[in-house]
């Protein structure tokens, strides 16, 4: 069978990238692209994102997607670990109006507010932080991310990696000269051997961004808020 995307979309080779009907926007990185099914990050899909370590430019490395995003649309964090700098972000000529910053009381609290935005689909985006999450949770937010067209980003420790997870695409990701260095734990379609190091002075920037490379995060504690518990949805 020479070509099953033509049996149904859904369908690919194993030794090749699954190129369905997924809707992508582009990384900014064409090295990065070219390693992804459908030449960029999905949208409507849970994508999980692994860094060794907080603030090695794991927002950095969005940045060229969330300024392809409709701007008149939010684009919400869930639980960061820092308090996010809106200096950082109007540099990277990003609308503050369109930042939404949420501080869930617990676990359960992050999950679930990241339910109710792929729910509503009001949201071009949804940024979460989430440790240990349950298989059954992380089944429930890609079933629905399918549904919403949003881009949908988890972040979680690495030792998630040796976990089994619903989500279609997941990456490590490690500090690497002026950029990040990235392991694609899993995709759609052949295991890529290399990891791929990534420079940020060599990203596309669009709407007219500038090229200013600073941290979105600062090291402040986030208050935690009020919110509403769903506990069977995390260990």
């Amino acid at each position: 069978m020479l070509h099953p995307e033509r049996i149904h979309p859904a369908l690919w080779r194993g030794s090749q990238l699954a190129q369905g009907r997924q809707a992508t926007i582009s990384t900014g990185f064409a090295e990065l692209d070219r390693e992804l099914p459908g030449g960029g990050w999905p949208l409507g899909a849970l994508v999980e994102l692994m860094p060794r370590h907080p603030g090695i430019g794991e927002i950095q490395l969005l940045r060229p997607a969330m300024q392809q995003l409709d701007p008149a649309r939010r684009i919400v964090l869930v639980d960061p670990p820092h308090v996010p700098d809106i200096a950082c972000w109007q540099r990277w000529r990003l609308s503050p109006q369109s930042l939404l910053w949420v501080c869930p009381a617990t676990a359960a609290d992050a999950l679930w507010a990241v339910e109710q935005i792929l729910r509503h689909q009001a949201c071009a985006a949804v940024l979460a932080w989430a440790g240990r999450v349950r298989n059954p949770a992380l089944r429930r937010l890609q079933w629905l991310a399918q549904g919403s067209g949003t881009f949908c980003a988890l972040f979680r420790p690495p030792e998630a990696a040796r976990q089994p997870s619903a989500a279609p695409l997941r990456l490590q990701l490690a500090a690497a000269a002026q950029g990040v260095a990235l392991t694609i734990v899993k995709r759609h379609g052949p295991a890529c051997p290399h990891p791929i190091v990534l420079s940020f002075s060599g990203m596309r920037t669009y709407a007219g961004a500038a090229s200013y490379h600073a941290a979105l995060d600062q090291p402040l504690p986030a208050h935690a808020q009020p919110g509403r518990p769903v506990p069977e949805l995390v260990g």
